[in-house]
C-alpha cells in the first residue's frame, strides 16, 4: 500500500529478500521468477533495493508432464516496512487442467488470458530486457585499486538520454558495493559508473570473480553477468 516498500531479491545494506518455496508444489519442472527494475532507497546511511507501493512479481511456471494436473503451492516469506519492518506470509495455490493432445499432436486446451494478464504483463516488461528492446546497454566492467580500496568502474550507453540511471551488483561473500558515482557523456548517452567495494575485514581482493550487474533507469532495466579481466 501507500507509504510501504519491500525488498528486491538483493535488499542491500538491510532488509530480508522474499523467499518462495515451491516444494509443495506438484508436476512442476521449473519455476522462473522475473524481478521487475528495482530502486535503491536510503535511511539510517544504509542503502537498500526494491519496491514501493505496489508490485508484481511475474513468475513462469513450466509443468514437468503436460498431460497430468498440476498443484503449484506458494509459501511467500516477505518483509513490508514503511517506519517500522513487518514479516508476512502468504500461502498461494494455482491448479493447471491437464493438456490433451488431438490427433494429430496440437495441444487442445489452451487458457484464456485472465483479468490479470495486463498488470501482469506490465511489470514483466520493467524486468531486464535485452539491450536492444529498450535502448540500454552495460558496455564494460572492471576493476581497479589496491585491496581494501577497489572501485568497481562500469560504463553504460543509453539510446534516449539517461534520466536518473542506477547500479545494483550481486557478488560472492564478502563483497559488498556502494552508491555509484557517476559521469555523464555528451547528450547523458553514454555513462561511467564508479562504485566503492566493500571487502570485509579481511581485505579480500576483487579479481576474477562473476558478478552479475543491473543497470536501471526508470523501468527501463538490463542485466549482465561478467567476470571480471575477461
Amino acid at each position: 500500500g501507500p507509504g510501504w516498500k519491500t525488498y528486491w531479491r538483493n535488499p542491500g545494506e538491510s532488509g530480508a529478500p522474499p523467499r518462495l518455496d515451491w516444494s509443495a508444489s506438484g508436476n512442476l519442472k521449473t519455476v522462473e521468477v522475473h524481478w521487475p527494475a528495482p530502486q535503491r532507497f536510503s535511511s539510517f546511511g544504509f542503502d537498500s533495493f526494491g519496491y514501493h507501493d505496489e508490485v508484481v512479481l511475474p513468475v513462469l511456471l513450466t509443468v514437468a508432464a503436460p498431460s497430468r494436473v498440476t498443484t503449484a503451492r506458494l509459501k511467500l516469506d516477505y518483509m513490508v516496512c514503511a517506519q517500522v519492518c513487518i514479516p508476512m506470509q502468504a500461502e498461494l495455490a494455482l491448479d493447471l487442467p491437464a493438456t490433451v493432445a488431438g490427433a494429430t499432436g496440437a495441444i487442445a486446451a489452451k487458457a484464456a488470458p485472465s483479468n490479470f494478464a495486463p498488470l501482469i504483463q506490465r511489470y514483466l516488461d520493467q524486468a531486464p530486457q535485452p539491450a536492444a528492446k529498450v535502448g540500454l546497454a552495460i558496455k564494460s566492467a572492471m576493476v581497479s585499486g589496491p585491496p581494501g580500496e577497489q572501485i568497481l568502474q562500469i560504463t553504460g550507453h543509453s539510446e534516449p538520454p539517461f534520466a536518473a540511471p542506477d547500479l545494483m551488483v550481486e557478488g560472492p561473500e564478502p563483497f559488498g558495493f556502494g552508491r555509484p558515482k557517476m559521469t555523464y557523456g555528451a547528450g547523458r548517452h553514454e555513462v561511467s559508473m564508479a562504485l566503492p567495494v566493500y571487502a570485509g575485514t579481511g581485505k579480500a581482493k576483487l579479481t576474477t570473480q562473476m558478478l552479475t550487474l543491473t543497470m536501471v533507469d526508470g523501468h527501463r532495466a538490463v542485466e549482465r553477468r561478467v567476470i571480471l579481466g575477461q
